[in-house]
């Protein structure tokens, strides 16, 4: 059985984004879909029956819930359902539903201030991306798309690095997507997320330096499709500047980006480095981020497959 796909869906905001890309993932993975919408009261969670939930909400909220109930119920091909959580926070009742429903990938929505200095995440999906057990989607806010027809990957020569990119390739199989494996080579330091912060690599011409990278992404390519036992087809992409804003330009061009969190906190926990959370926070396309240290974060998406 597939780990499910955990939606955070807020009842009183004006965004199906998250609950659009949840349905498109549960249909090319497979994985039953739960959208939980979370009810940020001040007693114990679920003490509320549906119907004495109901009462408590709104009646945009009550409309906005039976609309999703609606299109989930016209979605035959995947296993779906709403489910109410009532905590004293959204994140935290979320967390609890991840953590309950031992979620295989969790599904946020974002904010953003459209320049990219400007944007922001937004106080709920950063503080359920905190720490989360599993992996998380964050959608950025209209999405409307179903599944994807590229995926990108942020690749490093590291161990998040080479997560991304096993993750991005089992994605990509699920959906019949294509993939493109982004390189960021920073003019001075090195790559994305380098070994050593702060080393330089002045002894090397920069195309010696870029074809390194080239034959190092193109074996671990090989490697993880190998894994998969599938064919995708994958180009490499390897540009110069800064990691934060070139991921970001290639976002208007793909359907979805993975990337890994950030090198240092505690294993199998999503936490966002200064490049994880400005892409995510402007990306044009919805961005996956992993937990640190889980060897293979979204196989146990596909376990029904």
């Amino acid at each position: 059985m597939s780990a499910p796909i955990v939606v955070g869906y807020d009842p009183h905001g004006a965004d199906d984004a998250p609950v659009h890309f949840g349905v498109a993932a549960a249909r090319f993975t497979g994985a039953p879909l739960i959208v939980a919408a979370v009810y940020g009261g001040h007693v114990a969670r679920n003490r509320l029956a549906d119907d004495e939930f109901r009462e408590e909400l709104s009646a945009d909220a009550r409309a906005a819930l039976d609309r999703v109930r609606t299109r989930l119920e016209g979605e035959a091909r995947i296993q779906a359902e709403v489910r109410l959580v009532e905590a004293r926070s959204a994140a935290r009742g979320l967390h609890v539903a991840l953590e309950d429903e031992g979620a295989g990938l969790a599904v946020v929505g974002s904010t953003s201030g459209g320049a990219v200095e400007h944007a922001v995440i937004g106080s709920t999906a950063e503080r359920v991306i905190h720490g989360a057990p599993c992996p998380v989607a964050v959608v950025p806010h209209g999405f409307e798309e179903g599944a994807p027809h590229t995926v990108g990957v942020a690749y490093t020569q590291s161990p998040e690095g080479e997560e991304a990119l096993r993750s991005g390739v089992t994605l990509a199989h699920a959906a019949e997507a294509a993939l493109r494996v982004i390189i960021v080579l920073h003019e001075e330091i090195g790559t994305l997320g380098a070994n050593r912060p702060g080393a330089r690599a002045a002894q090397q011409l920069p195309e010696e330096i870029a074809a390194q990278h080239q034959v190092g992404a193109r074996s671990a390519i090989d490697a993880a499709l190998a894994e998969t036992g599938g064919q995708v087809e994958a180009e490499i992409e390897l540009v110069y500047g800064d990691p934060a804003d070139m991921l970001l330009g290639f976002t208007g061009s793909l359907d979805l980006l993975v990337m890994g969190s950030r090198a240092y906190g505690p294993h199998r926990a999503v936490l966002l480095g200064g490049v994880s959370r400005k892409v995510i926070a402007a990306s044009r396309c919805p961005v996956i981020v992993l937990p640190r240290g889980a060897a293979h974060p979204l196989r146990e998406l596909l376990g029904s497959r």
